[in-house]
């Protein structure tokens, strides 16, 4: 089966619109969570998950909107997306991201939002970070988001490490490894240098997973986050892809 993995869309309908363009003949898409937070269109891209009917888990950021995760661990900005998603969010849409599983198992892989360990509020950005994971995992692959920086971290049959950084249209053969962590990147908020929206297909006949890059109308979202005075800052990074 071939799959679409997504992350981190963060209320960025543009960019969203142009991952699910280039997903169309996939088997299957599963998101990894963060739908909202950050971007003008909460209830757009939460209503476009739900009418795919894509499983998904919760992000820190859908648990923040639903109150059910604290945010004084967020920075100004983030608490100020929240806040301003909050007071838009529908009652039908806040519900269904009350509701999202934090781990969901799927084709002989799981995927977790920040890690096994703790599915909301953990980065895993290396390999002493992942070994909890690694620990943790029931299947031989995990799909994780949370960072906004695509990459991957395999633990080898002989116990040994492997890890990189994913560019547009590398791959990974999940088959040489005894357990593989792959972070996609994030549709919504890129913060690898390349503003693109990133996104994964994964093959589970062949063990191939492959990271994508998919340009989208960055002003066009720019200009709806100024007119609901959403932080500067979070306008301007969109562009500058960190």
């Amino acid at each position: 089966m071939l799959y679409g993995i997504i992350s981190d869309i963060h209320s960025n309908l543009e960019a969203l619109t142009s991952v699910l363009k280039q997903l169309k003949n996939v088997d299957k898409i599963i998101c990894l969570g963060d739908v909202v937070g950050y971007g003008p269109n909460p209830n757009e891209c939460v209503e476009e998950i739900r009418q795919l009917k894509i499983p998904t888990i919760a992000g820190n950021h859908d648990r923040a909107v639903t109150k059910d995760l604290v945010t004084t661990w967020f920075n100004a900005n983030a608490k100020a997306a929240v806040k301003w998603t909050q007071q838009v969010i529908t009652l039908e849409n806040l519900e269904y991201l009350k509701n999202l599983p934090e781990v969901i198992v799927e084709d002989k892989f799981e995927i977790v939002h920040g890690s096994l360990r703790s599915p909301l509020e953990e980065y895993i950005t290396n390999i002493s970070e992942a070994i909890p994971t690694f620990d943790l995992m029931t299947q031989p692959l995990c799909f994780i988001g949370h960072t906004h920086r695509p990459m991957f971290i395999g633990l080898k049959n002989d116990g040994n490490f492997d890890g990189r950084t994913l560019k547009d249209n590398e791959e990974v053969f999940v088959g040489d490894y005894e357990k593989v962590i792959i972070n996609v990147g994030s549709v919504g908020q890129p913060r690898d240098r390349d503003p693109r929206a990133s996104y994964g297909a994964y093959n589970s006949k062949t063990k191939i997973f492959s990271l994508h890059r998919v340009a989208y109308d960055i002003v066009k979202v720019q200009k709806k986050m100024k007119a609901v005075n959403l932080p500067q800052f979070l306008i301007d990074r969109l562009a500058a892809g960190r």
